[in-house]
């Protein structure tokens, strides 16, 4: 049988003896560690958490920000067979309390900030790690028994916290194995046009990765990661860039900054950097316009990859302008797929006339409610489904599992919520996730459709589309815009260019304008501030 990937510990250990021993793992400012230095660190980490009591298939959690702490905790973890899990540091107690019971979590990894906060939302009989303290810097000096070996079973787990497609937070379950051949960890590329080279065993893949040094031309690092690593973008970039031997690099700052950002491009020499969507490119967009030194910062990058949120094309030109031999990967994913499909833009414009390409290697359908195929030649918008490598399903949740990961012809799907309809060419034309929907008089309108279309206004700094009761149609669409203040007319200008563009039942009936961030703190739209605004309008 075909070699299907390893444990994500059993492989890094290998990589680690592949690898030159001081080429760098993680960048934080003046911090680096090593290769060698993740190796035995993770080692230590695992040896104490198994001496702690913990158990292979116990669950720990990682209530941090982008620090080389989380990496080391994630990896120790896997190396002792304890499954992570991402924790949303912005949670309140109850929330906490919530999740880390429903989770069964028996151990925290957090920080000083957040440790009061930790201690009391874990169970009782439970082990809570702050990074910096004694227990932390005891953990990563603890002595390895003579016997100490990594655990390597393909089919354990780690999980990945999600909304999912509706509801409460849920916990993905990805067999190592699984999550080896989602993320296409074995896939390395070669040069624009070339094929991509596939290792068919560790060995051949740790040699591979040994090969392809920081100065090697088709290396993609340092990658700079701007995205949370307590999401599942950011956590499934930096752990498949870390699987190819690279050099990750993560932004020393508790929140987002673009300027810090461009700088730090500039100071590590970038060759690739990770984004969530226009929460992002529109302030480096902004900065690189004001600061024009886009082609000096810039200069090392080559590709800039977004997932999670909708990276708007105006923002993309407006990158690309400041550094014309860009490519810009946007893909189409989520906690329970990976990847699904990419659109890709240059100067010379995108791949597919800017409409989403299912990945190569994917059997990718769209299906109506009832879970029929949509044929490529139909008009009709459909859910995005896949099928191939994919997690168990949701911890504790089989019901919604079933829903999420149905058997359709002896085969399982993963319905994925984003809506889209084919294009003549066999690409996507992506509509909107299922559960935004807006219904009105029995059409359906997808907000992200909406927004893409005032979004590329020039006077639109973000924007919201939602809804209100309408007595006659049940729903009205709203847009809520944040904008530069620019245009005095721009209602009139958002107006003109709707109704050029979308159909009628699309178009705005109210436009609601703020000063206020739609945006939540991890990037992604913030529709509850926008529904909040629409509602205090009075409209």
């Amino acid at each position: 049988m075909a070699w299907q990937g390893e444990n994500f510990g059993f492989a890094l250990k290998a990589l680690a003896s592949a690898v030159e021993p001081e080429r760098p793992a993680l960048i934080h400012g003046d911090r680096v560690v090593t290769w060698a230095e993740l190796d035995e660190l993770t080692d230590r980490i695992a040896a104490g958490l198994q001496s702690s009591g913990l158990k292979p298939g116990d669950i720990a959690g990682q209530m941090q920000r982008n620090t080389p702490d989380y990496v080391l905790a994630y990896f120790g973890c896997i190396k002792a067979g304890v499954s992570p899990i991402n924790v949303n540091y912005h949670y309140k107690e109850r929330e906490l309390t919530d999740i880390l019971e429903r989770f069964g979590v028996k151990a925290l990894f957090t920080e000083e900030d957040f440790a009061d906060l930790a201690r009391s939302a874990m169970p009782d009989n439970t082990i809570t790690i702050v990074a910096g303290s004694r227990e932390w810097i005891d953990l990563c000096a603890f002595d390895l028994p003579e016997d100490f070996q990594v655990h390597r079973d393909r089919g354990s787990l780690f999980l990945t916290a999600t909304g999912g497609t509706t509801g409460m937070p849920k916990a993905v379950m990805w067999p190592f194995a699984d999550a080896w051949q989602a993320f296409n960890v074995s896939t390395f590329q070669r040069g624009l046009g070339e094929p991509p080279f596939l290792s068919s065993s560790l060995a051949e893949h740790a040699a591979e990765a040994a090969s392809i040094g920081p100065d090697h031309p088709a290396s993609g690092s340092p990658l700079l990661l701007l995205s949370p690593l307590m999401h599942g973008a950011g956590q499934f970039t930096g752990v498949i860039h870390l699987l190819k031997g690279g050099t990750l690099a993560l932004l020393p700052a508790k929140s987002f900054d673009a300027d810090a950002a461009i700088d730090e491009v500039k100071r590590i020499g970038a060759k690739g950097l990770f984004i969530v969507g226009d929460a992002f490119a529109l302030p480096m967009a902004d900065r690189l316009d004001a600061r024009g030194d886009g082609a000096e910062t810039l200069a090392s990058l080559r590709t800039l990859i977004s997932s999670g949120a909708v990276l708007s094309n105006a923002v993309k030109q407006r990158l690309i302008s400041h550094h014309k031999s860009l490519v810009i990967i946007d893909a189409l994913g989520s906690s329970e797929s990976s990847g699904t499909a990419v659109v890709m833009t240059t100067a010379a414009g995108s791949s597919g006339g800017g409409k989403f390409a299912a990945l190569p290697d994917r059997e990718t359908k769209l299906l109506d409610e009832n879970l029929n195929e949509i044929a490529k030649d139909s008009d009709d918008i459909g859910i995005v489904a896949r099928t191939g490598p994919l997690p168990l399903g949701y911890l504790g949740e089989e019901e919604k599992s079933a829903r999420t990961f149905p058997v359709i012809d002896g085969k399982r799907w993963l319905v994925t919520g984003d809506r889209a309809r084919w294009a003549a060419d066999g690409s996507m034309d992506f509509i909107g996730r299922d559960n935004m929907c807006i219904n009105t008089g029995g059409e359906k309108v997808f907000p992200e459709e909406v927004e893409a279309v005032l979004q590329d206004h020039p006077g639109v700094q973000d924007v919201r589309v939602v809804s209100l009761p309408d007595p006659r149609f049940g729903r009205k669409v709203v847009a809520v815009v944040k904008s530069d203040g620019s245009d005095d007319k721009l209602e009139d200008a958002l107006d003109t260019r709707a109704r050029a563009e979308l159909a009628a039942y699309k178009i705005p009936r109210v436009y609601v304008f703020t000063n206020d961030s739609l945006r939540l703190n991890n990037g992604k739209p913030d529709y509850k501030t926008a529904q909040r605004l629409a509602d205090a309008s009075g409209s």
